[in-house]
């Protein structure tokens, strides 16, 4: 069964609140970092600004003194301290797509015990960088964000409380609205509660690193205490985005190919036919039409790539992942790629947008020189990844790309 609760949430002061958060550092440029630091009012940034400063001291140094920058805004009340409480939380993007889920506790147990269902695997190199920040910060900012599937009670619970005015209230540099209610009323709390934890199971949709680091974090908490009590102990909890899977959207990741292998163009698709119907597409941007159908765009034209009938669905799970059957059947036979070495190498990753413009990216890459060849992908749908979970596999790193994506620093927890 899960374990759900709420959390004495941190963020900033209502004056401060539009300029405070910010996305992860890696979607700006070292420019827009630096114009960021340079800001003269309380922000997420600035707490974390020691990072930043690679070539002054050891990462754990740096650490160190991100979390007394952190007691100093407790001490100097540039962000405010909530009771206990969970938290509705909506986004709305400018093309009116709206994202709402619950925010509160969810226990690393959960994760181990398989409440917790995990898709995909961590990237082992951040997972170790933020368990030593979880270990020496303590600071969670950035929830990770999991999924279920359509909960009516939940849904209604979380409209009813929307109705009233947010506790905050911000459009970003994107001109993306997020919004925030509080819900601290013991009555609600426990129905919310209820209704999380009857979930038959949740899914990990973003954040795998993080939730990784989270119980390594843990699992060293653990192993000094000398009470074996951690019913109370903050240190054993995961701040989560909870959103039904009607409320998250999956969108592809491309693969761009720097070389052919030493393959002519004749040998590439007698190869390509072993697995695939090809269909030439002309000169215009081809987005894939349904799941085992690529997109591919080759000196200077689009082909649309069918996986052969006798080679979908095997094995169970997978099979019915595209970006599976395409390492089976292309990166590694045809272009010689096997190992993480060579795919960091040999191939780069590039986010969809679930329509033509992720596909004129891809065009835009290998026009320019820079590739030979690209691929392009249909989502992956959310009844896959369910089934991939419940399986117990994972699908190839950089699979999907799932949003809401969330701003660090809107609402924080303080493990200590």
């Amino acid at each position: 069964m899960l374990s759900f609760k709420p959390f004495k949430g941190i963020h900033a002061k209502e004056e401060n609140t539009s300029d405070f958060p910010m996305y992860s550092p890696e979607n700006y440029s070292e420019e827009q970092i630096k114009s960021k630091l340079r800001g003269k009012t309380p922000s997420y940034v600035d707490i974390i600004k020691p990072t930043f400063f690679k070539g002054e001291s050891p990462l754990e140094n740096r650490f160190k003194k991100v979390r007394k920058r952190f007691e100093d805004y407790l001490n100097e009340n540039f962000v405010e301290n909530d009771p206990a409480s969970i938290y509705i939380y909506e986004q709305k993007k400018r093309n009116g797509e709206i994202f709402k889920g619950i925010i509160g506790l969810i226990s690393v147990d959960d994760f181990k015990e398989n409440n917790v269902k995990v898709p995909e695997q961590t990237n082992e190199q951040k997972q170790k960088v933020f368990t030593q920040f979880l270990d020496i910060t303590y600071l969670q900012s950035n929830p990770v964000l999991l999924s279920y599937d359509s909960n009516s009670k939940l849904e209604v619970m979380m409209d009813l409380e929307m109705k009233s005015k947010p506790l905050i209230q911000i459009i970003d540099e994107l001109e993306i609205s997020h919004k925030l209610w509080r819900v601290d009323n013991r009555l609600k709390l426990a129905q919310f509660k209820d209704a999380v934890e009857k979930l038959p199971a949740l899914y990990l949709a973003d954040g795998h690193y993080r939730m990784a680091a989270a119980v390594e974090h843990s699992d060293k908490i653990k192993e000094k205490s000398k009470s074996k009590d951690f019913l109370f102990d903050q240190n054993h909890h995961v701040m989560s985005l909870i959103a039904s899977s009607q409320s998250i959207r999956i969108h592809e990741y491309n693969r761009l190919i720097k070389s052919l292998n030493g393959l002519t163009r004749d040998e590439l698709f007698a190869k390509l036919e072993e697995h695939f119907t090809i269909n030439e597409k002309g000169v215009q941007p081809y987005f894939p039409s349904h799941k085992h159908h690529i997109s591919m765009y080759f000196e200077g034209k689009f082909y649309g790539l069918y996986i052969k009938h006798e080679f979908r669905g095997t094995p169970e799970g997978l099979g019915n992942i595209d970006t599976y059957l395409f390492n089976k059947f292309v990166l590694g036979p045809i272009f010689d790629i096997s190992t993480n070495k060579e795919e960091k190498q040999k191939v780069s990753y590039i986010k969809g947008s679930g329509d033509i413009k992720g596909i004129t990216d891809i065009k835009v890459a290998v026009d320019n020189g820079d590739y030979k060849i690209g691929f392009a992908f249909y989502p992956v749908s959310f009844s896959d990844l369910q089934l991939i979970s419940d399986l117990g596999l994972k699908i190839p790193a950089k699979s999907t790309f799932i949003e809401p994506k969330l701003l660090l620093g809107l609402l924080m927890f303080d493990m200590k």
